[in-house]
């Protein structure tokens, strides 16, 4: 009999290993001669209040647009029209230009009048707890479990599927993508794949908790040799913001993003990984440690959660199960050595890419276009000879169809008719230079590489004026907005590290013990997002350089040693997030002229550069420690992060620390810098811990 279950699966195992705490321990020799058992942990409350104002304009409640006023103009689509579209009737091929003819249909349209807007002082708020258990049972072999809890109280105005049933016939996410995710409240913990499997074994999460084991495992120690079998993190990166050689996990964005304290390093936000650790120390010099384990994928805050990076106009197909990635293998080396001032290390991992790429895909979502310009679309449609018929020996989308209706063929183009999408030209091309994507580029790839938006009379844009006709019109003829539809997709690649490190000794107080890290990273052919979202990910050879400077540095003989670090990093092919350069520098429709060819006005030249800087100062008794951490984008952006830490003692700890994010401290376009991408989440945060 199950005597504990958690959505559903059993916890068997946390149960029996409670039984046998529970009971007395007979063996006092072999493997339980030294048994011991000790327990630690903490009960925190945490809390984030915005001091912007601003919502997240990647969630529905936060749009943009949603109170902006868009004109829309719909047009006669070429491949209709008897003047241009006459080569195409004759099979000769041009349909001519989008914006050519005019329909008598046009209109205003206001985003705000279909999805309510959002107003909230708080961005994240959470109760956790965490508890840690270490089970020695003799000089060599010992279990270690940690687990984690967390429940939000949801006290957030967010975005509810419901309060859009009555538009477009509902928000319906399609076959390919979790309905969980969009068709309802948001879910802040869950991480479902496109088949509804959660990726992340021994974790167990609703709408608002979470439960797992950061680690699970059980550990062989012996000589110089010392074995980790089970789920666990890998952490072989101490940089702040900044990672080279931390390359085994990927990073869980779900609860506070990138937004936590900062001298935390990545502590909280590794995925843990079923594997095996292996180290072995080589001779007195050198230590290998090596891994092989399941690929699991980073995780990304979901829609309109209030830390999600990815817009809500998009519906996101994760093929994590479906694509076989379930069972894919990563796995890597390390070697460090260490001679006196001077150290090294080298690296070496084969790994799926925890970000993962993301290109149009099928929406499967089969719904007519509707309104009186969908219903001369759906006419001409219907009119059309089915495609290999007799009639039709030889396709063309002016006279032959490949579907049954305008339903069917929305379903393997990659849009739906659905409600919460873009709703006008204006929020397309906004929201394109916002997630750094191409927005010309990116219809067109929609068109050419999916026939059911060929099929439906869609056709290649050559300039500004002719994606918005063809934008607006689309968008009129589904009876409101369009959802895009999303994949995210896997790829293996190869990451070669390199490091050196010294420690510095000299006379002068401040230089001596200061310690300089040189990390270099090489990945050939990495894959990256294409900026047209084009099934055609981009493959380049990526370098990252890192510098690292720290100390303990004791300025008065009164205080404890303060804590310095300095980092600087670039990259030449991507930002910190893995965004492909070619994506920045992106404009909306108010910065373009009708006949331009391209949203790139300020095209990024030269690399993704970074630079750090961080301190740790304990008061006097060490009841108080302040600190500071920023992270500072060349191309114009800033992270600000004060913080003090009080500890009046008997377990309690009391944090607060403030992020300050400034997108646009200089340059005239704040899409050329990655911090811009955050600039909506100035906050205070509040946490108070009791550990035990």
């Amino acid at each position: 009999m199950t005597l504990f279950r958690v959505v559903g699966r059993p916890l068997v195992l946390p149960l029996a290993l409670c039984v046998v705490l529970s009971g007395p321990v007979i063996a006092d020799d072999g493997w339980f001669e030294d048994f011991d058992v000790s327990f630690n942990g903490f009960v925190r409350a945490e809390i984030a209040g915005s001091t912007s104002g601003e919502e997240n304009p990647n969630n529905q409640g936060g749009n943009l647009q949603n109170n902006q006023n868009a004109s829309r103009q719909s047009f006669l689509p070429p491949a209709l029209n008897p003047l241009s579209g006459v080569g195409s009737l004759l099979g000769l091929g041009g349909v001519g230009a989008w914006g050519t003819t005019p329909l008598p249909f046009a209109d205003t349209v206001r985003r705000g009048d279909f999805v309510k807007s959002t107003s909230n002082d708080f961005n994240y708020a959470v109760v956790r707890t965490e508890i840690e258990m270490n089970m020695q049972f003799n000089y060599e072999w010992r279990f270690i479990a940690r687990v984690r809890a967390m429940f939000d109280p949801e006290v957030y105005d967010a975005f509810d599927a419901n309060d859009v049933a009555g538009f477009q016939g509902g928000l319906e996410s399609g076959p390919h993508a979790n309905s969980a995710l969009y068709e309802g409240t948001p879910s802040y913990f869950d991480y479902l794949a496109d088949q509804g499997g959660n990726p992340n074994p021994l974790e167990w999460t609703g709408s608002n908790y979470q439960v797992y084991f950061p680690t699970f495992l059980l550990e062989y120690a012996s000589g110089d040799l010392s074995l980790r079998l089970g789920n666990q993190q890998i952490a072989w990166g101490q940089a702040i913001f900044f990672r080279v050689f931390d390359t085994p996990n990927g990073l869980d964005l779900r609860r506070h993003s990138l937004l936590d304290r900062g001298l935390e390093e990545f502590s909280d936000k590794r995925v843990p990984m079923l594997s095996l650790r292996a180290t072995y120390q080589l001779n007195s010099d050198i230590l290998l440690d090596a891994y092989v384990g399941r690929f699991q994928p980073s995780v990304f805050g979901n829609p309109n959660t209030p830390y999600n990076i990815i817009p809500s106009q998009f519906t996101v197909h994760d093929t994590y199960e479906s694509g076989g990635y379930d069972d894919k293998i990563s796995g890597g080396f390390r070697l460090k050595g260490d001679y006196g001032q001077f150290g090294w290390q080298a690296s070496f991992v084969s790994r799926y890419a925890t970000e993962g790429t993301f290109a149009w895909t099928k929406s499967g979502v089969n719904k007519p276009l509707s309104g009186l310009v969908g219903s001369v679309i759906n006419t001409a449609y219907n009119a059309k000879l089915p495609a290999n018929s007799v009639a039709c020996p030889i396709y063309n989308s002016a006279t032959c169809r490949l579907y049954g209706d305008s339903g069917e063929a929305m379903a393997n183009s990659s849009f739906s008719v659905n409600p919460g999408g873009v709703y006008s030209a204006d929020e397309w091309f906004q929201y394109a230079a916002l997630a750094r994507l191409d927005a010309i580029g990116g219809l067109n790839a929609a068109v050419n590489e999916f026939d059911g938006a060929r099929d439906i009379y869609a056709s290649v844009a050559g300039n500004v004026s002719e994606s918005v006709a063809e934008l607006n019109t689309f968008f009129i003829a589904a009876g409101g907005s369009l959802r895009g539809h999303i994949e995210r997709t896997y790829h293996r690649e190869n990451d070669f590290a390199l490091g050196a490190s010294y420690v510095n000794e000299s006379d002068n107080n401040f230089l001596n013990q200061l310690i300089f890290n040189l990390e270099i990273q090489y990945t050939p052919e990495r894959t990256f997002t294409n900026p047209t979202l084009s099934r055609q990910a981009i493959k380049e050879d990526e370098y990252t350089v890192a510098i690292v400077v720290d100390k303990w540095h004791r300025f008065s003989e009164s205080l404890p040693g303060t804590y310095i670090v300095f980092q600087a990093l670039t990259k030449n092919r991507s930002d910190l997030v893995g965004r492909h350069l070619s994506g920045y520098g992106r404009v909306g429709l108010d910065s373009l002229s009708p006949g331009d060819t391209t949203t790139l006005k300020d095209a990024k030249t030269g690399n993704a550069s970074y630079i750090v800087f961080g301190f740790l100062q304990p008061t006097a008794n060490k009841i108080f420690e302040i600190e500071l951490a920023t992270l500072i984008d060349l191309d114009g952006g800033i992270l600000f992060q004060p913080g003090v830490r009080w500890n009046p003692g008997r377990g309690l700890t009391v944090e607060a620390f403030y992020n300050h994010i400034d997108g646009n401290v200089w340059g005239d376009n704040p899409n050329t810098n990655m911090i811009s991408s955050l600039d909506f989440a100035d906050e205070l945060s509040l946490r108070v811990t009791m550990q035990f």
